[in-house]
């Protein structure tokens, strides 16, 4: 595999995620505008890194489209746009345009069958009807939206005259960009050794004591133990920073476990308040690790103020030689007192300065409600750092305002010193030309990130434009040129660079004359920087995760069942030799082999949210399709299954949601009528039971009504009218699985060919599992799947009949008796025998497989198993005893027999047949 054909296939397996991710958040979005702010933020991360991804490998039709829907994410982000269904709707046809057009590249397809650029237009056109609707004046935009204003000072390169009479100023620079970087946690601590261990403990802890308080009905335990086990999960997965703070809540929350344990110990009822600790534990999950690092710019817009209605006054501190500066502060979300605490903002930049113009108004400050404050002040001092002296502040910022003026001569920008004045200090050793994206928004931060990086490993000797001018927001085109020294290689400084998004093109060149080089810069110390990132970098945590092909895992797999096998071969030896040492060996093996089929099955569980997750945006669509409103919950979707059957899970699940959409959950009017609450409620649970895995879908709608199901069944002609009138309930009910059959009238995009359910029933049969249905007329209705944890290695039954083995999964197995032949009676053409005091139907197996031979022994052996329509017992010759044994799946002409689940190899050599029982 080239190295191409490497990064493509990464670039799917990473799309996939994001495209997921992108899909769930935007349902949460459409149902939690109020948490937009988050999830906002969580979406535009994952389209981000999808369009970085995409344009490194030459995507663009991709990159285009997710960097304009960016645009609108960042509109709503900002408050610009707020999230409405045409918004929504819109993201949603770009996320289905995008998922189009990664297929395509993963099938190879050069080109799209997206329209990209009509999209692009009705995004585009979409945008400017929401901007436009906010803001009346022509130039509003360029006033309310920083990231327009700091592209249109770009391209435009506008200087603001501003004219008194006392002379004329001209403003430099129309805004200034600060980059706030992100921070890690300052009491991130070392992860302690046993925590997991803890975390785990807690988490099953959790569990139990959920169950028991749920039993007792301790309301406000059982709330308290569920965000214990939330906290437990977070710091188990990582999505929580290990910190003196969580740690501390965490101890809390295993001492409070413990009182609780106590509690439902004593049968006495809680005395302790549990709110304290409610309160740190969301606290503390709001505080994820994600979070902690992100970068924030704040785009400083000097136009914001009215630069001409204080000229006068703007030109005499000029004059007086006092610096101007333009301080942006922000409070806090959850601030009760906003107004307040920006009015202490105030009163603190009198104290250094004379105010000259603020926005909101000083008059208007208390009365309009505004979380942020602009404030243009003149001063003596070098710098403005009030942070320290006002609370509840998201930041405050200051950045000096560049002015030009007649006779202020100390006000001229750097820009005018001619380029002949400036001389070398120091020669450069690289020459780095960066072409940046015609379209980005925030040109000059980019650069400015380049720089930054470039400043670690080196020293920066030159830019152009000036480095000052780049911190200013004034990049003035879309090219940067850096004159860098350092001792790494170009291979390295190349890898530096590209890790900045939005860089379409870079060239570094090796000089091997400086001595015409220009300098208007001193150089700059960097080794304490350099060596403080070196030892950040050091003693950071490194991933703990890798990707591995599920190819690799299967063959893993593999070679692990073979390790069974000859594991059971071994037994067999030194059980037939007796060989004491041999014994030990063998103990010693079994060990081992047991330890590491544990852990290669382990590695190939996936928590059920991986299929789980892509049915919100199913549910959403179809629900809006059918004109019915649904509140769809998902519980257990940490519940683990083996790949290979959650892989299989897809498309039954998606027959049966779109099912209880369609035939159970009825329309809003019908629904108020019956006295049910307006939405449909649809649940899609996974909950773990011994060697299996539930997984359930339930509805509130009307039901499954037999009497019409044994209607519909006469009159599709699958019975005749005396056997639909015997059918029971239960029997009636199950007539859904039977192919061709469906109880809708017409047949729509959703659902009325009757060929979903047989396709369930007859998928999660191969899966080894079964179904089950429950229904009450006008409550809802309940489909179970019963799967097996693991397809690859089972636990089965060994049984003779005449002189084959077969093998038959122990999850289907209930007892195992001997009975005499005079026992089996014959009750109107079917055998039975008395069953602990019931009647159980009985077969010989001989007959299901229909082989010839018959057992003269009057002692038989029955083994009661259960299959879909309930307990059997089969008559075979013996019993063999239990073993585990890795499945092989049949192929050829033997793949498609009824009644044979695959084949197994035996630790003598013998090959043995498993038997699917649901189907003989």
């Amino acid at each position: 595999m080239d190295d191409m054909e490497q990064y493509k296939e990464l670039f799917m397996t990473e799309a996939e995620e994001h495209l997921q991710s992108l899909n769930q958040n935007m349902v949460e979005l459409e149902n939690c505008p109020e948490d937009s702010e988050r999830i906002i933020n969580m979406i535009f991360r994952s389209a981000h890194t999808l369009k970085g991804s995409a344009r490194t490998l030459g995507f663009e039709h991709i990159s285009s489209l997710t960097h304009h829907m960016e645009d609108i994410l960042d509109y709503i982000r900002d408050g610009k746009i707020k999230v409405n269904p045409e918004i929504v709707d819109l993201l949603f046809k770009c996320l289905d345009a995008l998922e189009t057009m990664v297929s395509e590249v993963s099938d190879g397809e050069d080109t799209t069958s997206v329209d990209v650029d009509s999209l692009v237009e009705v995004i585009k056109s979409v945008k400017e009807k929401y901007l436009s609707g906010e803001n009346s004046k022509e130039d509003s935009l360029d006033y309310s939206d920083p990231n327009e204003v700091a592209k249109k000072q770009v391209e435009e390169k506008t200087v603001n005259n501003i004219s008194s009479n006392s002379g004329s100023i001209h403003l430099v620079n129309e805004s200034s960009i600060i980059l706030i970087e992100g921070q890690s946690n300052n009491s991130v601590v070392e992860k302690p050794e046993n925590l997991d261990s803890v975390l785990n403990q807690m988490h099953e802890s959790a569990s139990a004591l959920l169950t028991i308080l749920d039993a007792l009905e301790y309301g406000e335990l059982k709330d308290t133990v569920k965000n214990i086990d939330e906290l437990s999960n977070a710091m188990l997965n990582e999505t929580v920073a290990i910190t003196e703070n969580s740690l501390s809540v965490l101890k809390s929350a295993l001492s409070t476990m413990q009182q609780i344990a106590k509690v439902v110990e004593t049968g006495s009822r809680a005395k302790c308040d549990y709110s304290e600790l409610n309160e740190k534990i969301s606290l503390t999950l709001s505080e994820t690790v994600g979070e902690s690092v992100e970068d924030k710019e704040i785009i400083l817009d000097h136009t914001i103020f009215d630069l001409e209605e204080v000229s006068e006054e703007l030109i005499s501190e000029i004059n007086e030689n006092k610096k101007i500066y333009h301080v942006k502060s922000k409070v806090v979300e959850d601030c009760l007192l906003k107004a307040v605490r920006l009015t202490m903002v105030l009163s603190k930049l009198k104290e250094i300065g004379t105010i000259i113009s603020s926005v909101p108004a000083e008059e208007n400050l208390l009365s309009s409600g505004s979380g942020e404050l602009d404030v243009l002040i003149s001063t003596d001092l070098d710098n403005i750092n009030i942070l320290d002296s006002v609370c509840e502040m998201e930041y405050v910022l200051s950045t000096e305002v560049k002015f030009e003026h007649e006779t202020a001569v100390t006000q001229v920008a750097d820009a005018e010193i001619p380029e002949t004045e400036k001389s070398l200090e120091t020669p450069a050793k690289f020459k780095i030309n960066i072409k940046l994206d015609e379209e980005c928004l925030l040109k000059a931060v980019r650069a400015y990130m380049v720089i930054k990086d470039l400043k670690e490993k080196g020293t920066v000797l030159e830019t152009e434009p000036p480095e000052e001018k780049i911190q200013e927001g004034t990049l003035g085109g879309n090219t940067v040129t850096i004159y860098y020294d350092s001792d790494e290689s170009e291979d390295d400084i190349k890898e530096i660079i590209s890790k900045t998004p939005e860089i379409t093109e870079f060239l570094v060149n090796v000089q091997k004359d400086t001595n015409n080089l220009k300098d208007n810069t001193k150089i700059k110390n960097t080794v304490d920087a350099t060596s403080k990132k070196q030892a950040e970098n050091s003693s950071s945590k490194k991933s703990q995760t890798v990707r591995v092909n599920i190819e690799k895992l299967d063959k893993l797999m593999n070679l692990v069942g073979e390790v069974v096998i000859n594991r059971a071969n071994f037994t067999q030896i030194a059980t037939k030799y007796d060989l004491k040492e041999l014994h030990n060996a063998v103990g010693r093996l079994n060990m081992l082999a047991t330890e590491l089929q544990e852990e290669v099955m382990g590695m190939r569980m996936i928590p059920v949210a991986f299929v789980f997750n892509r049915f919100p945006r199913t549910v959403r669509d179809t629900a809006k399709a059918l004109d019915k409103e649904i509140d769809f919950e998902i519980e257990g979707s940490d519940i683990e299954l083996d790949r290979t059957v959650l892989d299989e899970l897809a498309e039954p699940l998606t027959h049966l949601i779109r099912n209880s959409l369609d035939h159970g959950i009825e329309h809003a009017d019908e629904r108020i009528k019956l006295g049910k609450p307006e939405k449909g409620i649809l649940k899609l649970i996974a909950t773990r039971q011994r060697d299996r895995v539930n997984i359930i879908i339930r509805d509130d709608g009307k039901g499954i009504d037999p009497e019409a199901m044994r209607k519909k069944a006469f009159e599709k002609g699958l019975y005749s009218k005396e056997e639909a009138e015997k059918l029971t309930d239960n029997e009636a009910v199950n007539v859904i699985f039977h192919p061709g059959f469906s109880t809708a009238e017409v047949v729509s995009d959703v659902s009325g060919r009757g060929v979903g359910m047989d396709v369930v029933r007859s998928k999660i049969e191969s899966l080894g599992g079964s179904v089950t249905v429950n229904s009450e007329v006008g409550k809802g209705t309940e489909i179970t799947l019963h799967l097996p944890l693991t397809m690859a290695i089972i636990q089965t039954l060994l049984i003779r009949l005449n002189e084959h083995i077969y093998a038959l999964p122990l999850t289907s197995v209930l007892d195992v008796i001997s009975v005499e032949k005079e026992q089996i009676k014959n009750l109107e053409g079917q055998e039975a025998i008395i069953y602990r005091n019931h009647i159980l139907p009985v077969i010989w197996l001989k007959d299901a497989l229909n082989t010839s031979g018959f057992s003269d022994s009057d002692d038989l052996y029955v083994v009661v198993v259960e299959k879909n329509k309930g307990k059997v017992g089969m008559i075979l010759d013996e019993v063999i005893g239990r073993d585990e044994i890795v499945v092989k799946p049949l192929t050829g002409i033997l793949k498609n027999i009824n009644g044979l689940a695959g084949a197994t190899i035996l630790g003598d050599g013998r090959v043995a047949l498993i038997l699917d029982l649901n189907n003989i």
